[in-house]
Parts: structure tokens; C-alpha cells; sequence
């Protein structure tokens, strides 16, 4: 069976030769055309690079979008229409990058690790990403937690910067330079990473084209070994090894005053407060020193004389303690005072580097010997059991900003990440329910993990939906099954919607107000074609809103299939659609593009809704039809008030992965989103924070589809396990269950 390195070498091949019979447009051509298509892909050079240099698996969409530009030019090099998503050329490519994607070892879930003995929190491998043969030198996660930034230099010495998805291990791109990268920082808004590197140059990047965000900012004699953002993101700082600091206006590129100096030795840490004060630390032979800058006027102090030389230091997020690491401790200081906190217990060889998490709570040391240790600042208590998998030396530790996962990396030309593995859901022991038992788990205000419904049937499972009334959760599987179950009675039911021969099921819905399930099928209600990639949405009692084969959108009565409401003639190339209840709105989605509309006034224009950065692919209306939700394969969530839709009233963050699927509950006051990175996530729609303090988790594979029961007791969700999970939610009445 051939390797996962050799079917990417194989597709990166047919890549080449498909650029070679379209005329071989250059890098930067096919880049032109993409933003020239109005489809909303995007194409930097240094992803072309990747895809045609075999040198790691694009994401879907980015492979998608670069093989629908390939097409979009005929044998001679001339340019012709880009193909719509949907068109058939595409699907061997799709087919190709399943393929491919389930080969990936990185894809794999990693298996939990069991939990620490005596309540610590434990903390096992979960990726362990070679990428260069030399050394990686930093590491750094966004503000986010999305984006994990390393750099490095490859095997002919150039310098790189690699950023990966650290849930997945999935690689996101990376960006070249000549010389490595000693420092890295990403802005408050995850949307900058900048980069300070040995020949004193600090360049700011994009984090979402991975191009330039602008020039790059020349000044510094020495290289750039530290970066820090003010908590406004206006200010840069960056000290390099001649002793400068320079602030640098991020929206101009140009210094802000001048330049701070005064202190000697080896920058080991730089943090910037929200006042303009700017906080260094500095190790000069035996002693550490923090200096504090303010406008017009820099104060040192030493903060400890030590035989043996501290090794690293870090600044927690909010600036107020220093944590250093020597050959024999590990001591917290406070900034303001000076005075020690506390000092963290010897743990045999000395600690060489140390990393906060941006809540304060976790701190991350690495020993000489490359143990990984994590602390509780507040109370020196360690966490769980030292990290002792992989080995260093490790030159560089990263602590996600809610401390849950964390990354080494170093001249054992590994990276590694650990991703906590607490206690994430209430699990029922086997055997009845008892109502006592789960009254008392729902007033912890966490969902209730039910036994799955289906576990590991080997089909991938898709859409699903709960009948009206219900008593009947109906799912269809990746292979074309229709599967229904009594979600109460806990049992299979028989199966009761037909397949036509020859039709490949996309989802089932309910008629609104109740009635039987309706089939929707690649042949569509009395032969209308409908894409399998499509939603298919009841709008205003009996009509229904289709996406046909060529991602054109109509407006059809269900019971005679005629023409039932407008479209807009620029809603094409359509990848998702909903429909609000009274069928007063549409929305449809078009790579980052989602546009709403009114199918029964043809005389109002579509309205555009723009903030996202990648494709858009799951949509829903909330009950009311007031509120829209949004999905994108960024793993974004945003949420729309259709009546004030100038920008997002709530942007929710915490997937990983792309959000393929989206439910309101029945009040409309809870959202459920679920995502291909394994989770289901639900939010509360008034503030658009998450409700409860941590995901839904269970699957080992993507979240293809969720859905609320009517009376928003149940949440059910589907995935690539071929696993139903179900989930009893707060406010259940559990007396029906006893």
C-alpha cells in the first residue's frame, strides 16, 4: 500500500502537469486570477509552492481553490470561466484529498492519555512534528489558540517559519526567509505574527494570506531576539542584542520616540502594559535585572545574585510576575515590588527555559535534561507528572493561552506538543439512569453525556434531524443509509424512508408543523438536481429553497416543484443555503461571501454580509429568523442580527477545525456548533459566550452534523466515527427519564 509521503508526491506531480496543459501560468498569474474571480479563493505564492512541491497536504478548500484556477484557463494559456465547486472535473481531486487526508498521521486523533492519579491535571503527547534537520529556535501560540508559529532553518540553512493547526498537527503554511527567526509574537487579534530575525529586521505577516502585512521595519544594529505587542496591538517592541529597544508604530512602520537604552546584557524577556510602560528583562554575567521603561526615564534593579546563571525568564501576560530558571530553582518575582513570591521546589537538573499561559494559571519549566514540568504559580504546586516522552535539548516552551496545551521545541529537531487531557463531560455509569444521579451532574450546569446511539458503525454519519414532536432522531450516513432512532426509548428503529435506486441522499428534514420526513436526493423532489454539498431548507410552510448542480439557488413549492420565490441573479456558485422559518429571508454562502435576501420581493437587492476570511460552510437561522449564524473553515463562528447586519453582534471563538454544521435551539437562546476538529461547541446567543466552561467531546473524527430535540432537552451530533452521541442538556426535566 503506498505511503502517505508518496501519494503527496504523486498528487503534487499531477498538480505540476495539470499547470503544464493549461499553459503554465506562473505563480503569480494564478494568484492575479484568483483574486480576479470574485470567488473569494486565495492563492499566495508560498501555498502554490507547497501544492506543487509536494511539501505538505492543503487544506480542502485551498487545494480546491487552486485546482478551480488551474481550470479556469484553457490548453493555450487563455482564460476562461473559473468551474463552479460543484463542477464534476473537480470531484476525482476531492476524492483524491479524502484519500490523502485519512493517510495523513497528523490527522489521526491522538489516543487521550489517562488521567494523573490524585487529581493532577495530565498532560499527554499529542503531535510530534519534524519538519527541519537543524534547530527550531522559538515557538509561539496566538492569542486565539488557533495558530502555533516555530521557526527554523531547512536543511539548506534558509530560515522558515512553520504554522500548524496544534489541535489537528495539521500543517497551515509557512513563510520563508533568508536568515532564521530568533523571536516571534502574534498581535491581540491573532491576525499579525511578527518575526525579529537575526540580521536585525522584524517583519509583520499576515497570519491569514500569509503574505506581508507591510514593509519591513529596519533599524535595529543587532538581531532581534525579543518581540512584544502592547495589548492594544498599536505598538511593537523589539530588543535586539546590542542593548536597543525600539517601539514601532504598527499602522505606519515607524519608530514611536526613541529608542530605550541604558541597560546591559541579554534580553531574556520583554513584555508591554497597557499604560505604554515597557518591562525587560535582562541577564548580565551572574545576575538578572528587570528594568522598567516609561516615557522619559528607565529604572534597573537586580534582582538576584546567583552563583550559578539564571538560564530563562519569562513575563506573565498581564506583566505583573517574572519567572526565572537557573541551574538550581525556579523563583517568581513581583514586577512592582521586586520582592520574591515564592520559589518552585528543585526538580533534580536545573531549569533552562519557562513559559506563562495568558490566564496566569499554568506555568510550563523545561530542565537541562528535557523534563517538562508544569506549576500552578499561585501555589507552587505541581501539576500532574513530569513530561518525559520525548527528550530535548529543547531551546523554546509555548503555553497556549488557556494553558491546555504546550509546545517544545529545540535541536532535536522535533516539535512537540502536549495537549491536556482533563475530565471534559459528565459520563452516566452503565446501566439505568437515575433521575437523582442526573439531576445533581445538570446542576453543574454541563451537558450530560448519554451512551452513544451509535457507536462506531464504520459509516460515516452526516445529517440528521429530530422530527416535530421529537419522538424520532433520523440521520443519514456517508454511504446513502437512512437510519432512525426513538431517542427516548434509547433503540434503532426500522428503516422508513426510501431511497430511490440510483439517488444518493443528501440530508432529511421535517415539514414545518409536523408531517413525515421528507428525502432530499442528488435527483431532488421530482427529478430537481440538488448537490450533495448543498443544504436544502423549508421556508414559509410548503416551499423549499434547493441548490441545483450548478450551485444555482431556487425557490420551489414542495408539492409541485414550480417556481415559488426570486433569487437574485448574482446568488451562483452557492455552498450553503438556509432558510428562516416564515421563509421571510434567505441566506446563501459563496466562498467567504454570504448574502441574505427576500425570495417574494424580487425588487430588493441582496444584501452582502463580509467579515469572513475563508469559505464559508454552514448556515442557520434562529427560530425567529432575527439572528443568522455563520461557519467557515477557519473554524469561525460568527452571529448576524438580520435587522442590523452592518457587522457581526458576536464573533465566538474555540474551534479548531472548520464548522460544518450549525443548530438553534428552540428559543433560539442557545447555538450549537460542530466542527472537524472532533468538538461540538454551544453558545449562548444574548452574549455570544460559550455555554459551559468546556466543549462537548467524544468523537474521533470530524462533527458532520447537530441538532437540538424541540424542546431543547437533547443535543445530538453525528461524525466521521460513524458515532450518534446525544447529550442531556440543563433544564431537561428529568423525571420522564427515572
Amino acid at each position: 500500500m503506498p505511503t502517505f509521503n508518496e501519494e503527496l508526491a504523486s498528487l503534487a506531480a499531477d498538480l505540476r502537469q495539470l499547470r503544464i496543459e493549461r499553459g503554465k501560468p506562473s505563480y503569480r498569474d494564478l494568484a492575479a486570477r484568483a483574486a480576479r474571480s470574485a470567488t473569494g479563493i486565495r492563492l499566495p505564492v508560498a501555498t502554490q509552492s507547497e501544492a506543487f512541491r509536494g511539501e505538505r497536504l492543503l487544506g480542502l478548500d485551498r487545494l480546491m481553490g487552486l485546482v478551480r484556477i488551474l481550470y479556469a484557463y484553457d490548453a493555450f494559456g487563455a482564460e476562461r470561466p473559473v468551474p463552479p465547486h460543484n463542477s464534476p472535473e473537480l470531484e476525482p481531486w476531492r476524492r483524491r484529498w479524502r484519500e490523502l487526508a485519512a493517510l495523513e498521521p497528523a490527522r489521526r486523533s491522538p489516543a487521550a492519555a489517562p488521567p494523573v492519579p490524585g487529581g493532577g491535571t495530565g498532560f499527554a503527547v499529542a503531535h510530534v512534528l519534524s519538519r527541519w534537520v537543524d534547530n527550531n529556535y522559538c515557538a509561539a501560540f496566538s492569542p486565539d489558540g488557533r495558530i502555533l508559529a516555530v521557526s527554523g532553518v531547512r536543511e539548506d540553512n534558509e530560515g522558515v517559519v512553520h504554522l500548524w493547526d496544534p489541535v489537528r498537527g495539521a500543517s497551515l503554511g509557512t513563510i520563508e526567509g533568508e536568515v532564521a527567526a530568533l523571536s516571534l509574537a502574534f498581535s491581540p487579534s491573532s491576525g499579525v505574527l511578527a518575526v525579529g530575525d537575526m540580521h536585525g529586521t522584524v517583519h509583520l505577516w499576515d497570519t491569514a494570506t500569509l503574505e506581508p502585512a507591510r514593509p519591513p521595519l529596519l533599524g535595529h544594529d543587532g538581531s532581534v531576539d525579543a518581540v512584544a505587542f502592547t495589548p492594544d496591538g498599536r505598538i511593537l517592541a523589539a530588543a535586539d542584542d546590542v542593548n536597543v529597544i525600539i517601539r514601532w508604530d504598527v499602522a505606519t512602520g515607524e519608530p514611536v520616540g526613541r529608542p530605550l537604552t541604558g541597560h546591559s546584557g541579554e534580553i531574556k524577556a520583554l513584555s508591554c502594559l497597557p499604560d505604554g510602560r515597557v518591562r525587560a528583562a535582562f541577564r548580565d554575567g551572574q545576575a538578572l535585572s528587570l528594568w522598567e521603561f516609561r516615557a522619559g526615564s528607565s529604572v534597573g534593579t537586580h534582582l538576584t545574585e546567583n552563583p550559578r546563571l539564571p538560564l530563562g525568564a519569562a513575563f506573565s501576560a498581564d506583566g505583573a510576575l517574572l519567572a526565572m530558571t537557573g541551574h538550581e530553582e525556579t523563583s517568581l518575582w513581583d514586577t512592582a515590588t521586586h520582592a520574591l513570591v515564592r520559589s518552585l521546589p528543585a526538580t533534580g537538573e536545573g531549569g533552562s527555559e519557562v513559559a506563562f499561559s495568558a490566564d496566569g494559571r499554568r506555568l510550563a519549566t523545561v530542565d537541562s535534561g528535557g523534563t517538562v514540568r508544569l506549576w500552578d504559580p499561585s501555589t507552587g504546586d505541581l501539576l500532574g507528572r513530569p513530561l518525559t516522552t520525548h527528550k530535548g535539548p529543547f531551546s523554546s516552551a509555548a503555553l497556549s493561552p488557556d494553558g491546555r496545551m504546550l509546545a517544545v521545541c529545540g535541536e532535536s529537531n522535533s516539535l512537540v506538543v502536549y495537549h491536556d487531557t482533563p475530565h471534559t463531560e459528565h459520563t452516566p455509569p452503565p446501566g439505568p439512569l437515575s433521575t437523582r444521579a442526573l439531576g445533581a451532574a445538570l446542576r453543574q450546569r454541563q451537558a450530560v453525556a448519554l451512551p452513544p446511539l451509535a457507536a462506531d458503525s464504520g459509516v460515516a454519519l452526516r445529517r440528521l434531524a429530530f422530527s416535530p414532536d421529537g419522538g424520532r432522531l433520523v440521520v443519514r450516513a456517508k454511504d446513502g443509509q437512512i437510519l432512525s432512532w426513538d431517542p427516548a426509548a434509547r433503540v434503532q428503529l426500522p428503516e422508513s424512508l426510501f431511497t430511490p435506486p440510483g439517488t444518493a441522499p443528501w440530508g432529511v428534514d421535517f415539514l414545518r408543523g409536523g408531517g413525515p420526513a421528507r428525502l432530499w436526493t442528488r435527483g431532488g423532489p421530482h427529478g430537481h438536481p440538488v448537490s450533495l454539498v448543498s443544504h436544502v431548507s423549508f421556508c414559509g410552510g410548503r416551499k423549499v429553497a434547493v441548490i441545483g448542480a450548478e450551485g444555482r439557488v431556487s425557490v420551489l413549492d414542495a408539492a409541485d416543484d414550480r417556481k415559488a420565490g426570486h433569487v437574485p441573479d448574482d446568488v451562483s456558485d452557492v455552498f450553503a443555503l438556509a432558510a428562516a422559518a416564515d421563509g421571510s429571508r434567505l441566506a446563501a454562502a459563496m466562498g467567504e461571501r454570504v448574502v441574505l435576501w427576500d425570495p417574494s420581493t424580487p425588487e430588493e437587492a441582496a444584501l452582502e454580509l463580509v467579515s469572513h476570511l475563508s469559505s464559508v460552510g454552514a448556515l442557520a437561522f434562529s427560530p425567529d429568523g432575527d439572528l443568522l449564524a455563520t461557519g467557515d473553515s477557519d473554524g469561525h463562528v460568527l452571529l448576524w442580527d438580520v435587522r442590523a447586519p452592518a457587522a457581526p453582534a458576536h464573533r465566538l471563538s474555540g474551534h479548531a477545525g472548520p464548522v460544518h454544521d450549525l443548530a438553534f435551539s428552540s428559543r433560539g437562546d442557545r447555538l450549537a456548533s460542530a466542527s472537524g476538529d472532533g468538538t461540538v461547541r454551544l453558545w449562548d446567543t444574548a452574549t455570544g459566550e460559550a455555554a459551559g466552561s468546556l466543549p462537548l467531546t467524544g468523537h474521533t473524527g470530524a462533527v458532520r452534523g447537530v441538532a437540538f430535540s424541540p424542546d431543547a432537552s437533547l443535543l445530538a451530533s453525528a461524525g466521521d466515527d460513524g458515532t450518534l452521541r446525544c447529550w442531556l442538556l440543563p433544564g431537561m426535566p428529568t423525571a420522564r427519564l427515572g
